[in-house]
């Protein structure tokens, strides 16, 4: 099976390529990349007027609905890759809905996009969380639980959530003991590990100290210092090579467990409310417990800071922190082309498009070692979006080689695979 994608403008941040190029896919693959390539193909699209792009990989996405219901609707946010991270599902811990981290990586094949899984750690003390605290584990069992991890190719530890001089979605008095005992006992495992510090900037600088150089990944860092001057927060990150972070694009956070205790707190300060996942309109929260999740809150700075690290070279990545209905997702493609089309000059336009597209491709890649994801170079699986800026919308996704999304409509395709490092 050939696809050739002719007459688009592509946006390759990986690879530096900006400009016209058409693309052969053979099979899963792409195998040439030209200004003009004659092969006969057996499918042509022509993307004349459009942008080709990377499929966006996902460094968040928690599946709230079951996992096999959000990978029906990412496709349409141009997200072939999510990384899906143990939270809630309906009104069920993550574990009580699948039964067993087995069951989740059987169901992650044969859907309409890759899922890469990330499994959670927390501190043996932690409550305050239906699913965290199934995941809870001794400082003694760390290193097993890691490799038992790897063998099973789980792609990441994540979220780690730790309430390190903060608020955070848990309760735990070791914290920064556990922080410890995972980072050293990962030095010989290796796998990403994807950090929540809890509300501030000292959670997140302290962090940073107790890596001590190992690798760590922060997640939403715009978020989380929403009350902090977040350009200080980035100067003194970008002295520390081993950390890698992302950031929202979007004015909420948001969570699915009424237990959580930012959830509680915000509640509190009348900043919780339901969106509605087709008109996007939010409604004020009072109470919780009769109100179906998710439960999404603001507050001061969050979207002023969400756009700062977009734009910021201080930040890795772009990523939804998706929970399951597809409003995250949304708002984070809405603000994407809110970001670019704000822009009037045409190179600029192309250049902010690139700097963007570089957050939700081969940076997360980068930063969950997938090293044939996120890019549009030779013998790299063709997970590919083609994107009409004029009407903002992803118009045709293809997730290794075949159509997902085709002029705005699933396709009914579902070639997505349970990804593993070597994928």
């Amino acid at each position: 099976m050939k696809t050739l994608i002719k007459n688009g403008f592509v946006i390759d941040p990986g690879n530096s390529r900006i400009g016209k190029y058409d693309l052969l896919i053979e099979y899963d693959k792409i195998t040439s990349i030209d200004v003009q390539i004659c092969s006969k193909a057996d499918q042509v699209i022509d993307a004349s007027g459009k942008f080709v792009t990377p499929g966006f990989i996902d460094l968040q996405v928690n599946p709230g609905q079951t996992i096999e219901k959000i990978c029906q609707i990412l496709p349409f946010q141009g997200i072939t890759t999510p990384l899906i991270m143990p939270c809630n599902i309906y009104d069920k811990s993550f574990l009580d809905h699948y039964g067993s981290i087995e069951n989740v990586l059987s169901i992650s094949h044969g859907l309409p996009v890759n899922v890469a899984n990330a499994i959670s750690m927390q501190p043996f003390d932690t409550h305050g969380h239906e699913t965290y605290s199934q995941f809870a584990i001794a400082h003694d069992a760390i290193k097993s639980r890691l490799e038992a991890l790897a063998d099973l190719n789980v792609i990441a530890v994540g979220e780690v959530v730790l309430p390190i001089q903060g608020v955070a979605h848990i309760d735990s008095q070791v914290g920064e003991s556990f922080l410890q005992h995972l980072l050293t006992a990962n030095e010989t495992v290796g796998l990403p590990i994807l950090l929540h510090t809890g509300l501030g900037e000292k959670g997140i600088l302290r962090a940073v100290e107790i890596a001590n150089g190992r690798p760590l990944h922060i997640c939403h860092v715009g978020s989380t210092t929403a009350q902090d001057n977040i350009h200080e927060v980035l100067s003194k990150i970008s002295h520390h090579s081993n950390i890698t972070t992302d950031t929202h694009l979007s004015e909420f956070a948001g969570v699915n467990s009424y237990k959580s205790e930012l959830v509680i707190k915000y509640l509190k300060e009348g900043q919780v409310v339901t969106i509605d996942p087709i008109t996007l309109e939010p409604t004020l929260l009072t109470e919780l417990e009769s109100a179906d999740p998710p439960y999404y809150y603001t507050k001061p700075n969050l979207f002023e800071n969400n756009m700062i690290c977009a734009l910021s070279d201080g930040v890795d990545a772009i990523e939804s922190d998706e929970l399951g209905d597809g409003v995250r997702s949304a708002i984070m493609i809405k603000n994407f082309f809110n970001l670019i089309n704000a822009v009037s000059l045409n190179p600029l336009k192309i250049q902010m498009m690139a700097r963007l597209i570089k957050k939700m491709t081969c940076n997360p890649a980068k930063i969950l070692k997938l090293k044939k994801r996120g890019s549009l170079g030779l013998s790299q699986y063709a997970d590919i979006n083609i994107i009409d800026l004029n009407q903002e919308t992803i118009d045709t996704v293809l997730v290794n080689g075949q159509v997902v999304l085709l002029n705005g409509q699933l396709t009914g395709a579902s070639p997505g695979v349970c990804l593993s490092l070597s994928q």
